[in-house]
């Protein structure tokens, strides 16, 4: 019975510690969306809304952000985009999903014909 005892609190141990440190951190996945030249006001607005609604819903997906660039007035600024994207994925394995997944094709596909450059960072969060 003292052996039996003892595995039961080995095994809840060992679930509990897979199942808190499961996924890790939340993963922060930052875009810098470059457009080209011509870009209507009207376009923008449409990628923003479209954006916004498409990558919302890929699983592990937290939190969406996409706007326009806000300031560019320092020097440390990164100046050559004009559209920042901010998803918060629910931990690195999002990463693996959320590139081929349909609804991040479909958005890169109805979006190429307005995108110049794109550049990416991730980063954990806390």
């Amino acid at each position: 019975m003292k052996n039996l005892n003892i595995a039961l609190v080995l095994v809840t141990i060992f679930l509990f510690s897979a199942s808190a440190f499961a996924g890790g951190p939340p993963v922060y996945h930052i875009g810098l969306i470059g457009l080209k030249e011509g870009v209507t006001p009207e376009q923008i607005e449409e990628c923003i809304i479209v954006s916004q609604a498409l990558i919302s819903k890929i699983p592990g997906v937290l939190e969406v952000s996409i706007n326009k660039k806000a300031l560019d007035n320092r020097d440390i600024h990164i100046k050559d985009y004009d559209l920042g994207l901010c998803v918060k994925w629910e931990n690195i394995e999002t990463g693996e999903v959320y590139g081929p997944h349909i609804l991040h094709k479909t958005w890169y596909k109805l979006h190429k014909p307005l995108i110049e450059s794109i550049k990416v960072i991730d980063f954990y969060g806390n």
